[in-house]
C-alpha cells in the first residue's frame, strides 16, 4: 500500500523565550496526526511532527501506521481502478472535519482540498492549481526525493509523497518510518483544521482513503534522534 498525506495549520503552537519548562521537559511545538480505525477505514496509528523550534521549519516527521484491518473490497468498491492489493500509500495536507479522522468521501478533495501550497510552487495538485500564476509552472513541476534534497524549494509545502516517496507497507501491512524536512510549514502555519489525508496508489489512481487532523502536543518533548535515513512519507 502507498499513502498520501494532506495537512493544514494555524498559530497554535506555544511560544517562549526559552526553549525548556521549569521541569526542564522541552517546549519545542510538536503535532500528532492520529488515525482511529473506527473512522478511517481501519487504518490505525499516528503521525508526529516535530519541530527543531518555535521558528524554524526544520521539522521531524515520524510514522507508526498499522494497515492490516483496511477492508480492500472497500478500497475496490470506492474506486474501482484499485483492482490488486493495495501495498503503498501517499500523503498530503489540508482538511476541516468534525471528527479528528475520517475515510473515503469525507476525505475527498471537496472537503479536504487539495496541497498546501503557500510559496506557489505550483504543482498540479496544488491549492492553487488553475490560477493564472501556477498556469506556466505546473506542466514543469518536478519535485521528488532527489529534486528536494538540492532544492527544498521546487516542492509545495504539503506535497510530503513528493518530498520523500510513498509509504510502502511491510509484510504485516505496517509501516514505520522517519524522515528530515527542512521547508516544512511553520509551526505559525498550523491550523485547528490541518491534516494529513493517505492516498492508495492504484497504478495512476490515487484514491483518498483516510484522513487526520493535528493536534498540538501537550508535551511536546525533544524530536526523536536517529542515525538511520529512512523515509516516511
Amino acid at each position: 500500500m502507498v499513502a498520501k498525506a494532506n495537512v493544514s495549520y494555524e498559530g497554535n503552537a506555544r511560544s517562549s523565550s526559552s526553549n525548556y519548562d521549569d521541569d526542564g521537559s522541552s517546549l519545542l511545538p510538536a503535532f500528532v496526526y492520529t488515525f482511529d480505525p473506527k473512522y478511517s477505514g481501519g487504518v490505525s496509528g499516528t503521525i508526529r511532527v516535530h519541530y527543531a523550534g518555535a521558528l524554524s521549519t526544520f521539522a521531524v516527521i515520524t510514522s507508526s501506521l498499522d494497515f492490516s484491518d483496511v477492508n480492500q473490497s472497500e478500497i475496490m468498491a470506492f474506486d474501482s481502478n484499485c483492482t490488486n492489493e493495495v501495498s503503498e500509500y501517499k500523503a498530503h495536507v489540508k482538511w476541516p472535519h468534525d471528527r479528528d479522522s475520517e475515510s473515503f468521501e469525507q476525505c475527498g478533495l471537496a472537503v479536504t482540498g487539495n496541497h498546501y501550497d503557500p510559496l506557489k510552487a505550483c504543482g498540479p495538485n496544488s491549492e492553487f492549481a488553475g490560477m493564472e500564476e501556477c498556469l506556466p509552472k505546473s506542466p514543469g513541476y518536478s519535485c521528488n526525493p532527489n529534486t528536494y534534497a538540492t532544492s527544498p524549494l521546487v516542492c509545495e509545502k504539503g506535497d510530503l509523497s513528493g518530498k520523500f516517496g510513498g509509504i510502502k507497507l511491510d509484510d504485516s501491512k505496517q509501516v514505520s518510518k522517519m524522515d528530515y524536512d527542512f521547508n516544512y510549514p511553520l509551526p505559525e502555519e498550523n491550523t485547528p483544521e490541518w491534516n494529513m489525508i493517505l492516498h492508495a496508489i492504484c497504478g495512476q489512481a490515487t484514491p483518498r482513503i483516510a484522513c487526520a487532523v493535528g493536534k498540538l502536543s501537550a508535551q511536546s518533548g525533544a524530536p526523536p534522534q536517529t542515525t538511520s535515513n529512512s523515509s516516511l512519507l
